[in-house]
């Protein structure tokens, strides 16, 4: 996929779209974080209670400084920018007015910084993270290819991003940015 069309996409996630994608771990489903009613589509696919936080993916830490609080911004951004020697999600303490429906019941954010280029384009053209959550309903298998996403949310999605592998086939590790400790590895 070209980034001339990344851009023509970002556009529409501008006004609402949700994406079907591959991340740097599994595929995702995906939207702009401050669109509730794509938030909210996102949450009806996939069954997803809305209490459970959503992570943000980015290609800049920039695009995430409105979500975090400004204390954890000032002292640890370099630790959630270093990169690792695995995709890692950071749960970090997240700004006041944060919205709850990336944070859910929590008082933190999910943040994880990828290189991946289709991603890279596309926070650009929005100038923001994207929302991030497994391509799958609650409970059930993530989707590993984009065939199984045409198959299974062609009609749920507004585009399936192709062209581009997953780096990996298993979700992330994710941290507690405050004390170091892996809640998944």
């Amino acid at each position: 996929m070209s980034p001339w069309r990344l851009r023509q996409i970002a556009l529409r996630i501008n006004q609402g779209a949700i994406i079907a994608y591959p991340t740097d771990t599994i595929w995702g489903f995906g939207c702009h974080p401050l669109i509730p009613s794509a938030i909210s589509r996102i949450q009806h696919l996939k069954r997803r209670q809305p209490n459970k936080g959503l992570i943000l993916l980015s290609s800049t830490l920039e695009f995430c400084k409105p979500y975090i609080d400004p204390e954890v911004w000032h002292d640890q951004r370099e630790r959630i920018a270093t990169a690792q020697h695995k995709p890692v999600t950071w749960l970090v303490k997240a700004q006041h007015d944060c919205p709850k429906w990336l944070t859910g019941q929590y008082d933190t954010i999910a943040i994880r910084i990828t290189k991946r280029s289709h991603i890279h384009h596309l926070c650009q053209a929005i100038k923001a993270p994207l929302v991030s959550t497994s391509a799958n309903l609650s409970g059930h298998t993530t989707v590993r290819s984009s065939l199984l996403a045409h198959k299974n949310f062609q009609n749920s999605v507004d585009f399936i991003i192709e062209g581009f592998a997953t780096a990996a086939q298993q979700a992330s590790e994710i941290r507690e940015l405050s004390t170091g400790k892996v809640l998944r590895a």
